[in-house]
């Protein structure tokens, strides 16, 4: 009779042949099995070096700390320079104002004194009122002002001697205008 159908060819006659994966592994008794033999084969999940001395980790936290603590410093003492450095423009600009105004009258610059005013001012009184009532009045020859004082609002105080020999305490009112860094006049006068 005939053979059963078998699926491929007959088996060969000889030694047996090597799989592919290679030698057998042998199994431990203590675990998974030993990886295969041979240069440059690395047994798969290694585990990571153990590194004992840290020194290197607390030195990175270290600097790391150490840059951050500049950092706040650095920007705090940057906030601080700003208000510090505002503050003396602003003290400065009141100061200029205030002499300018002072410095027109002296001269009879009408002109340069009304320019000093605030916009508040000006709509009250034209520039021929203001001109003519500082006429009926004593020029100012001489004036000392004060530091000016920054709080809600900015006054620069002035003691003023005028020509007909009177003095007065007089305190200027300023205030900045919308869109600019000048400082006008806007009360005291």
């Amino acid at each position: 009779m005939s053979a059963p159908d078998a699926i491929g060819p007959p088996p060969a006659a000889g030694p047996p042949l090597p799989s592919a994966a290679g030698p057998p592994v042998p199994l431990s008794a203590a675990g998974p099995p030993l990886p295969p033999p041979g240069p440059g084969v690395t047994p798969p999940f290694t585990a990571p070096p153990d590194d004992r001395n840290r020194r290197g980790l607390w030195l990175g936290l270290g600097i790391g700390a150490f840059l951050l603590v500049v950092c706040c410093a650095g920007g705090v003492f940057g906030v601080g320079l700003f208000a510090v450095t505002t503050t003396r423009q602003v003290e400065a600009n009141a100061t200029a104002t205030v002499r300018t105004y002072l410095d027109a009258l002296a001269t009879a610059d009408y002109e340069k004194a009304y320019a000093q005013l605030c916009p508040d001012l000006t709509r009250r009184t034209s520039q021929g009122e203001f001109a003519g009532r500082q006429q009926a009045q004593p020029r100012p020859e001489s004036f000392r002002l004060d530091k000016p004082v920054i709080s809600a609002t900015i006054t620069v105080g002035a003691d003023v001697i005028y020509a007909d020999g009177s003095t007065a305490r007089r305190r200027y009112r300023l205030a900045q205008q919308a869109g600019s860094q000048d400082l006008l006049i806007c009360g005291g006068v």
